[in-house]
């Protein structure tokens, strides 16, 4: 855990470094949302909440999460600590099987750098960290094929539907644009041009595509403060939200100061916009403040935001917060949480919630839950 705080810590340090107060003439054209202005968490509560442990598996305990595919009645996850590995459980946490494939041979890669769900064609795709081919994968983990591909990207978010792409580049890799849409292997669309303070940054972008609707996607790139949206029919590219992390100094002054990571931690400065899911009614993202992750869930009707961790303390009782990693198939949120600092699992505040958690002989405090959840706001 310290090694794995550290990591974050200087990830987003570098990613401020990096970064100017400079502002697009659509920033400023809008209003932008105070990241650190949240309401009242007394507007809101659980509509249905339920939760899923990992049963054991013949590969590894899970030893982290770092992504979360709910897909019919599966739960995929791709855990970074524990051997690079994706693992593969039904609904209800019972494990299935594993993919690790290291090596050299046909269908093997060196290391995994993230998965993907291509829904028209109902296959993973893992893109290893070499990014020189795609894996290919039935829902059960079986392997199916690899293919090469020439086209210079560098996979930050990926969403494959049959023949078509949606991608956000990692242009601190190849210095291109860092959206792209790819159709029949043909470029379709390229645009948020590679502005150096802006991409040359080591920030891992998780989970920066987000499905609204049949045509339309939110995504970010790199550090811009800002939530975009494309409409796959007219392949046009707009803002839907953009947000203002109230920083003590600019960006550009944080930049050239003489001690940045450790005026990072005194000032307690918000940055980043990354893990975006979303339902009909709310958008949930994650920023990061020292000294950890910061859960925020945005309100569509009255662009309120709400803070994440602090719903789960009081909707659900005092427990370990690593972030909403997923979107059920009915538009749940998904969770991961984790035992207190004491190693306690309280379920205090929710009832249904604790007579679950009592079902579940010798919890252990190293391991993690999933929270399944719907919410609802009140005026």
């Amino acid at each position: 855990m310290i090694k794995r705080f550290y990591y974050f810590l200087a990830i987003f340090s570098l990613n401020l470094i990096y970064s100017c107060n400079k502002n697009s003439s659509e920033e400023e054209a809008s209003n932008p949302i105070k990241i650190q202005s949240i309401a009242p968490i007394k507007n809101l509560s659980i509509k249905s909440a339920r939760i899923v442990r990992f049963s054991e598996n013949t590969f590894a305990p899970v030893g982290s999460v770092h992504k979360i595919l709910a897909i019919r009645n599966r739960i995929i996850l791709v855990d970074k600590t524990i051997g690079n590995t994706v693992i593969i459980f039904d609904n209800t946490g019972k494990y299935l099987n594993h993919i690790y494939r290291i090596g050299e041979g046909p269908g093997e890669y060196k290391n995994l750098e993230n998965i993907y769900y291509d829904e028209k064609e109902n296959v993973l795709i893992l893109i290893p960290m070499d990014y020189r081919k795609k894996y290919f994968f039935d829902l059960d983990g079986n392997y199916i094929k690899e293919e090469k591909y020439d086209e210079n990207i560098r996979y930050t978010d990926l969403l494959p539907s049959g023949i078509s792409e949606i991608l956000i580049n990692n242009g601190s890799l190849n210095a291109e644009d860092g959206f792209k849409v790819y159709k029949n292997q043909e470029l379709l669309v390229s645009t948020i041009p590679f502005v150096d303070y802006l991409d040359r940054t080591p920030l891992d972008g998780r989970n920066v595509i987000s499905k609204i609707d049949r045509d339309n996607y939110n995504f970010t790139v790199g550090n811009r403060d800002t939530i975009f949206r494309y409409n796959a029919n007219s392949l046009e590219i707009s803002v839907d939200y953009i947000f203002d992390f109230e920083a003590p100094i600019s960006k550009i002054d944080y930049a050239n100061h003489p001690s940045p990571l450790e005026y990072f931690v005194e000032s307690q400065m918000f940055i980043g916009i990354f893990d975006i899911f979303q339902n009909e009614n709310f958008l949930s993202f994650t920023t990061f403040k020292y000294p950890r992750i910061k859960g925020r869930l945005l309100s569509k009707s009255t662009n309120k935001i709400y803070d994440t961790e602090e719903f789960v303390r009081n909707e659900i009782g005092s427990l370990g917060f690593d972030g909403v990693l997923g979107l059920g198939q009915s538009g749940e949120f998904i969770a991961v949480l984790k035992a207190d600092e004491d190693g306690n699992w309280d379920f205090s505040k929710n009832m249904s919630l604790e007579a679950a958690a009592n079902q579940m002989e010798d919890l252990e405090p190293e391991e993690f839950l999933l929270l399944f959840f719907k919410i609802e706001e009140f005026s």
